[in-house]
């Protein structure tokens, strides 16, 4: 598409020149031949530049250009001055009232194209780039507006999902509460039975309650631990530095009695002196327990040997059995889910190893089970940031 330009020039054959010339180079022309013609013009028609003589009667081409660049539609058309003043002030006149360039008369013709072409080509960039910008300031907008409409939702299901979390937590207080009013009573009611002789089948219901109720207060125990742990995170801990030698030591002693009942051994080694952690230590006992428990329900025969050690910044627990039913089984999830759908033999007792697992995260600790490699048994392995 041919640029179109308009002249102003009070002269009828310089008019004729200029226009004769810029048509031969593919401009589209008009032609004005005073400033109030020139105004007329630019009242509904857009040019792409205008070629502007100074020295005209009436109004002289600076009060026309100052006239052009009031009108808002005006404002980007650049316009050249053609003038047979070449004086500094006159040029910087010209400028001052908004002219881009100066082309003094005789003009040459090329100069003239030159400079035309290169003054078109400015303004063409500027409005591209103006555009560009437009579209930038538009998308940014648009953008910034669905970032809002998001940040918004965000904030709502966070909001709604805080308040899920307390209603579950809440839920899970009452349940456990619930919970453990009626099977106050049931374990008081089998006490009481207990005082009595019985027939061996009735001592069997009996005992077969006992357990029943005594795994449901765990069950409802674990699951209100998790239920906060999970909400609330390591601000559930009450922390403090220990020994961990003692502190293990006491809860290996718990399993001590049964472990004589099924005929076990068990060991207790120590390699160091002392192995300072900082921990909860209500948690911890409550997951090394539920560990050691676990060991012990499901090794059958020979030893269960309980080990500390210190690797670099960490203290090592590590719970070996020599005839744990993990033997053969991949372990590498074992800890990762309260379902444990994998392990069949392990699901009466998934959601107390769950508590286990998210005790020990949450003291920056590892827990793994893994085989032994003589597939005699299973090793568990606890570990725990060293105090310094």
């Amino acid at each position: 598409m041919s640029n179109k330009v308009l002249v102003v020039d009070d002269n009828p054959k310089n008019l004729q020149v200029v226009a004769a010339l810029l048509t031969e180079n593919n401009y589209v022309v008009e032609v004005a031949l005073n400033g109030k013609t020139a105004l007329k013009w630019l009242e509904n028609t857009p040019f792409d530049a205008i070629l502007l003589d100074v020295m005209m009667p009436e109004m002289d081409g600076f009060t026309t250009c100052e006239l052009i660049k009031k009108n808002n539609a005006c404002v980007n058309i650049p316009i050249i001055f053609l003038t047979a003043r070449h004086d500094i002030e006159s040029i910087t006149d010209g400028f001052s009232k908004g002219g881009v360039d100066y082309i003094t008369k005789p003009f040459n013709q090329q100069e003239l194209l030159v400079r035309l072409k290169t003054h078109i080509e400015l303004k063409e960039s500027r409005e591209k780039l103006l555009d560009l910008n437009g579209w930038l300031q538009s998308e940014v907008q648009k953008k910034t507006e669905e970032l809002i409409v998001a940040n918004k939702n965000l904030i709502k299901a966070y909001e709604e999902l805080k308040m899920l979390d307390k209603a579950k937590n809440d839920f899970l207080n009452t349940i456990s509460h619930e919970l453990r009013t009626p099977l106050n009573g049931i374990v008081g009611s089998i006490n009481l039975l207990n005082s009595f002789d019985h027939d061996t089948q009735v001592s069997e219901i009996l005992a077969l309650l006992e357990t029943s109720v005594n795994n449901l207060e765990k069950y409802s125990y674990a699951a209100l631990q998790i239920s906060n742990l999970q909400l609330k995170g390591e601000s559930q801990l009450s922390s403090n530095d220990v020994d961990l030698i003692p502190f293990v030591k006491s809860q290996v002693n718990t399993i001590h009695s049964k472990c004589q009942k099924k005929n076990l051994n068990l060991t207790f080694k120590i390699n160091i002196p002392e192995a300072n952690v900082n921990i909860d230590q209500a948690l911890m006992s409550t997951a090394i327990v539920s560990l050691l428990e676990s060991t012990l329900i499901y090794t059958n025969e020979g030893e269960i040997k309980v080990e500390i050690s210190v690797n670099n910044d960490h203290a090592i627990i590590e719970i070996v059995d020599t005839g744990s039913l993990y033997a053969g089984t991949e372990l590498k999830h074992f800890f990762n889910s309260v379902k444990n759908q994998n392990y069949q033999f392990e699901r009466n007792h998934a959601i107390e190893l769950y508590l286990a697992r998210i005790i020990i995260l949450l003291h920056n600790g590892e827990l793994e089970l893994s085989n032994r490699s003589d597939s005699k048994g299973a090793i568990t392995i606890i570990k725990l940031p060293l105090v310094n």
